[in-house]
């Protein structure tokens, strides 16, 4: 073992720790004797690991959070834990474990008994054999951080050599890399004197090569292609992707076009979560059906087929087939055409989001918000940043019940509005289990609420050129040396407050928002879309602040993990008469890396298959005005009535519903898209 291995493997008597280096976690496994381990082969494993040992054991007591099974030989889920006993004859497993490192325990050829307790922890899922057994245990990094760094100097020659080594953290090169789980984040990109690129970090040989002109312009559009196909990249005057049985197709007419790069990626990806479907995860897909009859192709007959065989027949398939149901990107990236942005491209491929340098040709036209790297930044955007991103390295998501927001300069309002729109378990049972503190805003309690590990902190005060106009005079932002509140939200124009909260995210915040718009009320709507576990951009817009809006930082990461970390029910209804509406149900993040990723909404009114996040899908059944009210009542999701974000503050009648029915017959020809609410 190595110090760039990710896992790391200590045994101490009955106990194996198992140490997740790249994002500083550890598990402990406990057995009934002492523990003697060997090294073995990842190979054994039917799921990509990091790292394997082997032991003997009779009992084994680990670590289990929600989602953890146990699957049989060939993968498929057996059983999930609870805290019923199960007994499983004899025959090979794998116990799949969701703990603070992701753990398969291989059982060869025995029988066992599996129960878990109530309680989240060590020894929360015992396992008990019926004599000694051999087991393997395997462990891979949830890898959310960069486990290296690339220098680059000034030189797109230099960027060209290292974009392929981006794509050393993907865990495997089957369909299956399109689960954001298996993506690694990228190494990191530092600017520097000269090429240096890790020895502990290989670049991926898939048969895929990509060529494109030596320009910056060129390299970080087809950066995120590049990763997510673990792309050779290569120069040449006319770009291009190269496959290794000699097919060519352009990417752009001499340059990299950054609508071609992102057509294909969106293409691979979704194309890819249709042939993964025959792998390690049996998730009926609500999509399945209505695309794969428009395929040239059968989706599982793929799956295992080299990666040049599936691109070759991705790339027949008729576009048309899909594109209404390609999920959303969380937001496009406008860059610099400058080596100063080479330091956001791994975090941009990571989210395998559009990149361009051109401000007048966005490749996306369906991403929910645009992000600029330089310093004008048009309203409705956000400001990126590697300071942000960086901070949501280190802040990671917290649960409902630790989370504190603070409030200054707002009355009774706020807070009854933010009660008002909270949904999740967590608030049924628990009356307010978050901490929300109020304060007018002067300059200590403003300077205080900033220093603090606030999770979300808004100011009502007046900004001027010079910074925050408390109330006992100015507080000049560029005082406050180390922010430690993970977002914030300020009350001002984009002229005045960009540069504000631009600088508080360079301090320390993840994310930040001015506006001239956030009243009392919207400020508590706000707060409670948040602690209901809405990405930042999704509590902005659901509100009711009208905007402008200028945003700092990745927008789209949710702050507060509600239910396990699920997605928060988004519930739209679209009225095709005044008695009839069509139900769609928005699938939105949960998480930095959740591209691929897919979820579910159990609700007897919904299809119970899964989705992938970014997608909105219409619901088989109509609804009437009648369940239209009762549903908006259950107060279990967020709710949009042709366009209409409910706000809870009243109890929704059948004829409100018939009203807003009328005004949306009348009004076919508005231009109005409510898929962005």
């Amino acid at each position: 073992m190595t110090r760039a291995d990710p896992i790391e493997f200590e045994t101490a008597g009955k106990t194996l720790r198992i140490h997740d280096r790249v994002m500083d976690a550890t598990c402990r496994i406990t057995a009934d004797d002492a523990i003697d381990v060997e090294r073995v082969l990842d190979a054994r494993f039917l799921f990509p690991v990091d790292a394997a040992v082997s032991f003997e054991a009779t009992t084994l007591s680990m670590p289990a959070n929600a989602g953890s099974c146990v699957r049989d030989e060939r993968g498929d889920i057996d059983v999930q834990l609870s805290d019923i006993v199960v007994s499983f004859p004899r025959g090979t497993y794998y116990v799949d474990i969701e703990a603070a490192c992701k753990l398969y325990v291989k059982v060869f050829d025995a029988a066992f008994e599996a129960v878990t307790e109530h309680h989240h922890g060590e020894g929360a899922t015992t396992l008990t054999f019926e004599e000694p057994t051999r087991v393997a245990v395997g462990a891979r990094s949830r890898h959310e951080r960069p486990h290296a760094t690339i220098t680059v100097p000034d030189d797109p020659g230099a960027l060209l050599e290292a974009l392929p080594f981006l794509a050393s953290a993907v865990k495997e090169w089957s369909p299956e890399r399109s689960w954001p789980t298996l993506r690694g984040h990228p190494p990191r990109i530092e600017r520097g004197d000269a090429l240096s690129i890790p020895s502990t970090i290989s670049r991926p040989e898939t048969g895929v090569t990509i060529a494109t002109p030596a320009t910056y312009e060129s390299l970080y559009a087809v950066a995120p292609l590049a990763y997510y196909l673990g792309a050779d990249v290569v120069e040449a005057s006319e770009a291009e992707l190269r496959l290794d049985n000699g097919y060519r197709q352009s990417l752009g007419d001499g340059a990299v076009s950054p609508r071609a790069a992102t057509n294909l990626l969106e293409r691979c990806l979704f194309l890819d979560s249709f042939v993964r479907t025959a792998g390690y995860y049996e998730m009926p897909r609500q999509e399945y059906e209505p695309v794969a009859g428009g395929l040239s192709f059968y989706p599982p007959a793929l799956y295992g087929r080299p990666i040049v065989e599936q691109l070759m027949e991705y790339l027949e398939a008729p576009r048309a087939a899909f594109v209404d149901y390609l999920p959303d990107a969380r937001y496009v990236a406008v860059v610099r055409d400058d080596p100063a942005d080479a330091p956001l491209l791994p975090f941009l491929v990571r989210d395998l989001v559009p990149v361009t340098t051109d401000r007048h040709d966005v490749p996306d036209d369906r991403a929910i918000r645009t992000g600029y790297s330089g310093e004008c930044v048009p309203h409705g955007a956000t400001r990126l940043s590697v300071a942000g991103y960086q901070h949501a390295l280190t802040e990671p998501m917290r649960d409902v019940a630790e989370e504190r927001f603070a409030l200054l300069g707002v009355g009774s309002a706020a807070r009854e509005t933010l009660s008002t729109v909270l949904i999740g378990r967590e608030h049924r049972e628990v009356a307010e289990p978050f901490t929300v503190d109020t304060a007018p805003p002067t300059t200590a309690a403003v300077r205080d609420a900033l220093e603090t590990d606030y999770g979300f902190v808004h100011v009502d005060a007046p900004l001027t050129d010079a910074g925050f106009a408390c109330r006992d005079g100015v507080l000049d932002p560029m005082s406050v040396s180390s922010v430690s509140a993970r977002a914030v939200s300020l009350v001002g124009d984009r002229e005045t407050g960009g540069p504000i909260v631009d600088a508080l995210v360079e301090r320390g915040a993840r994310v930040g928002v001015v506006s001239t718009t956030l009243g009392e009320r919207m400020v508590g709507r706000m707060a409670g879309r948040l602690l209901s576990g809405a990405p930042f951009e999704r509590a902005v817009a659901w509100s009711g602040a009208k905007g402008p809006h200028r945003f700092a930082g990745d927008v789209s990461g949710c702050l507060v993990r509600v239910g396990g970390g699920a997605s928060i029910p988004n519930l739209v209804v679209r009225s095709t008469t005044l008695e009839s509406h069509q139900l769609w149900v928005r699938a939105w993040w949960t998480q930095f890396d959740a591209a691929g990723g897919v979820t579910a909404l159990y609700d007897e009114r919904v299809c119970d298959q899964f989705q992938l996040f970014g997608t909105e899908i219409e619901q088989p059944s109509s609804l009437s005005s009648e369940a239209v009210a009762d549903l908006c009542n259950e107060r279990e999701a967020v709710y949009v009535l042709n366009g209409d974000v409910y706000q809870h503050d009243h109890d929704v009648t059948p004829d409100e519903v018939r009203q807003s029915a009328a005004r949306a017959l009348a009004d076919r020809s508005s231009t109005r898209n409510d898929t962005q609410f």
